[in-house]
């Protein structure tokens, strides 16, 4: 199977896993709302990529599906997560914003806008201190770039020289307003080099650029135990959760962004020994499976109420 054909089988499971979520919410079976991760599934498999997941930490925001499922989380138990079922990452009582894998070297996702982004630097100072050799990266959004914790985050991060990346997916929107009208200076990579930060830009189409600088900062926070950004243009393709109304279209033809990357790199695919033919029935394969996966949660027992109370019974005071 060449490189291509597997990457694009890898993102379009993200994708494929998302819309049968969607499924499920449009069908009353998601308790709260879901935030897609539509758009991003290329940088989530340059992250996992790049990081090691013994040493490594990732800490993430609301739309966290595609993240965990790239670093190796049981599609099951996200499923199960997702749906507030006893068998999901944190037995169904955590749901669709805040997954946790710790074995993946997920940390942990927040429905807090920018709330992710201090959690990064816990995990980056104690790979620090504990000189593992790891790092920390934190996924967040250019809504939450304008969070005041996030710039006092990037502003420690540099003050103690952490091994932390900071990746921010700019789809041009915080929820339902353009970032143009919401964000002073307007260029957010200028924010990270005030505070001497490497920084680069990259474009979410284009994954195998993509993976190269996502290594290479990496490898710069592990060797230099110093914070690098990256500004990752990606596309939103749908509302802010969905079934939201949407202004996406408006924002990315402000942007220029592109419509799908999913399916501008699909455009490689056909060729002599691949068809038209072929990657349709490659494609309803993939999306038969996560269909499974979610029509398996849906028959798992919905998470005991009693749960929450017992696993706190369970933590030792602090001292």
């Amino acid at each position: 199977m060449d490189d291509n054909l597997s990457l694009y089988e890898k993102a379009y499971f993200l994708r494929a896993f998302e819309m049968a979520v969607a499924s499920a919410f449009d069908a009353g079976r998601v308790p709260g709302l879901v935030h897609l991760s539509n758009g991003s599934e290329f940088l989530a498999l340059a992250v996992a990529a790049a990081l090691d997941r013994n040493t490594d930490r990732v800490t993430a925001s609301h739309r966290c599906h595609a993240i965990a499922l790239a670093l190796g989380a049981d599609p099951l138990r996200v499923a199960c997560e997702i749906l507030g079922r006893a068998d999901g990452l944190s037995g169904g009582l955590a749901g669709t914003q805040h997954l946790i894998a710790p074995e993946t070297g997920l940390l942990a996702a927040n429905g807090i806008v920018g709330g992710q982004v201090p959690l990064a630097a816990g995990a980056a100072l104690a790979a620090k201190t504990r000189k593992t050799g790891g790092m920390a990266a934190v996924l967040f959004g250019d809504g939450a770039a304008n969070q005041g914790a996030v710039m006092e985050t990037m502003n420690l991060a540099a003050a103690l020289r952490l091994p932390l990346l900071f990746i921010l997916e700019n789809n041009g929107i915080a929820q339902a307003t353009s970032a143009t009208a919401a964000t002073g200076g307007r260029s957010l990579t200028a924010r990270a080099r005030g505070f001497s930060m490497a920084v680069e830009q990259a474009d979410g189409t284009q994954p195998d650029r993509l993976v190269q600088i996502v290594e290479r900062l990496a490898g710069y926070c592990r060797t230099t135990l110093e914070p690098a950004f990256l500004e990752v243009h990606v596309p939103r393709l749908t509302g802010h959760y969905h079934g939201a109304s949407s202004v996406v279209a408006e924002a990315s033809e402000e942007r220029g962004c592109p419509a799908d990357p999913l399916t501008m790199f699909r455009e490689r695919l056909p060729g002599p020994d691949r068809s038209e033919a072929d990657l349709l029935a490659l494609e309803e394969r993939i999306s038969a499976r996560a269909r499974a996966v979610l029509d398996d949660a849906c028959r798992r027992p919905p998470a005991e109420p009693g749960a929450l109370t017992r696993w706190q019974a369970t933590l030792e005071p602090v001292q």
